[in-house]
């Protein structure tokens, strides 16, 4: 695999590991700046949740999805009390979560499947109180997308809802962008 230096442009061979290593290091240096009680919004097998163990300053990760069969790629975590999964759709949150709960709400590549972006918007602002780390890709039209929302008009919806919001293109993931959202 080849990767080209964003600085300099010089173009590097990596193998597969090396590169997967460079990526993984990249994604999680977004989710850093977390402390409390956390979701990890369409945890899948727990990329985000695994990093997130290690951060002392948080309490508790819920790690939610609706693939009932996420909870067996999670034994090795579910096991260990700062870790619990939980088997739901994201519409339903606000039946899962009492308000205010949450401090942090984290996702990776979750928003583009959400049908009801209302119901989510309106949902994560009455149940996070800190801020809301959402990384994910867009590509117009995508067949596989249940929403067309393009980044910017996700960071509208943030600011509608009382949040302060920064929004990152990602040129080295793939159509990929970041969105800071904190409380004002």
């Amino acid at each position: 695999m080849k990767i080209r230096c964003p600085r300099c442009g010089t173009e590097n061979v990596v193998d597969q590991k090396a590169a997967a290593y460079y990526y993984n290091h990249r994604i999680h240096s977004y989710f850093n700046d977390l402390s409390g009680t956390i979701l990890d919004l369409g945890c899948g097998g727990g990329f985000l949740s695994r990093y997130l163990m290690d951060n002392k300053r948080i309490k508790v990760i819920y790690g939610l999805d609706q693939d009932e069969a996420c909870n067996d790629q999670l034994t090795d975590m579910t096991v260990l009390s700062k870790f619990q999964f939980l088997h739901s759709d994201i519409a339903q949150l606000s039946k899962v979560f009492a308000e205010q709960t949450l401090d942090f709400l984290v996702s990776r590549d979750v928003f583009m499947f959400i049908e009801d972006t209302d119901r989510y918007f309106d949902d994560v602002t009455n149940l996070v109180t800190s801020g809301i780390r959402q990384m994910g890709w867009f590509i117009s039209q995508n067949e596989r997308m249940k929403n067309q929302l393009t980044p910017e008009q996700i960071v509208e919806e943030y600011r509608k809802r009382g949040w302060n919001v920064y929004l990152e293109p990602l040129e080295w993931y793939k159509s990929g962008y970041f969105i800071r959202a904190d409380r004002q």
